[in-house]
């Protein structure tokens, strides 16, 4: 089945193709109900600090099940979901501000995203599940959207001869009961709704504050994009009995499918 993306910016116009996404009326199939448990519940692993597995959804704040939480349907449509994702418009220097407004203009169409390129998406503006994988040694982060995955090796410095990719290289290690990732390493993104140069640099914090709720924030920089660094936070919810399924991106080849795509209304603007 055919879903809109969505997007802090104007629009993006990859379009994913999901089966085994939804049941044939469109929606994920109910679950029975878990109760919610209290702040002085949040699950800790071996070790003593917070375990972070399961599968979340980022960017809400809604507590329960997939089906409640997003009111029946796979994936909610813009503004059907509170405000939860903060901060997210990056302060650009004028070079990378004119690019992302001639990226407006052409209505995205040369965005990396549309390329079915993937990108690291903080806190959760597309709003698909994510399954956390904790172990004593390593976080690993599993994302429906466009199928990829993080591998978040702990206490461990950068490699030396890091290879630039589209999600970056992470590392971490506990503050307390923080989980804190520090990303480098990105790709050089100079078309497209979001500029970044080979200077980015990220560092993620994640805040199990209950059995629900993990708190997000990440504090983005990039000199030679940004005018100065700034900061997103979002929130991260449980939900319980949902099972990460295959999603596959449909490469946008050219204008005339792109053309396509917008007539039957499978663009997000």
């Amino acid at each position: 089945m055919k879903r809109n993306m969505l997007s802090s910016t104007a629009m993006i116009v990859a379009v994913p193709l999901m089966t085994a996404y939804v049941t044939a009326q469109g929606v994920r199939p109910k679950r029975a109900a878990t109760p919610s448990k209290a702040a002085s519940s949040v699950p800790r692993s071996a070790s003593g600090k917070p375990d972070l597995s399961g599968v979340w959804q980022p960017g809400s704040d809604r507590v329960g099940t997939w089906a409640e939480a997003n009111q029946g349907v796979g994936v909610p449509e813009p503004g059907k979901q509170p405000a939860v994702r903060r901060g997210a418009n990056p302060p650009y220097q004028p070079w990378a501000a004119s690019k992302v407004l001639e990226a407006y203009n052409r209505r995205n169409i040369d965005d990396p995203v549309a390329r079915c390129i993937p990108e690291l998406d903080l806190g959760g503006g597309a709003l698909y599940p994510n399954q956390f994988v904790q172990t004593p040694k390593m976080i690993v982060i599993l994302i429906e959207s466009r199928h990829t995955f993080r591998i978040i090796p702990l206490n461990e410095p950068h490699p030396d001869d890091l290879d630039p990719s589209y999600l970056g290289d992470s590392v971490g290690h506990w503050e307390g009961d923080t989980l804190v990732v520090d990303v480098t390493g990105f790709k050089e993104r100079l078309v497209g709704s979001k500029i970044s140069t080979d200077a980015l640099h990220i560092v993620e914090r994640f805040t199990r504050v209950d059995y629900n709720t993990i708190n997000y924030e990440a504090r983005v920089e990039d000199p030679k994009a940004l005018t100065q660094p700034y900061t997103i936070t979002s929130k991260y919810m449980l939900r319980p009995g949902t099972r990460l399924q295959e999603y596959v991106c449909e490469n946008n080849e050219d204008p005339a499918r792109f053309e396509d795509l917008d007539k039957k209304g499978l663009v997000a603007r």
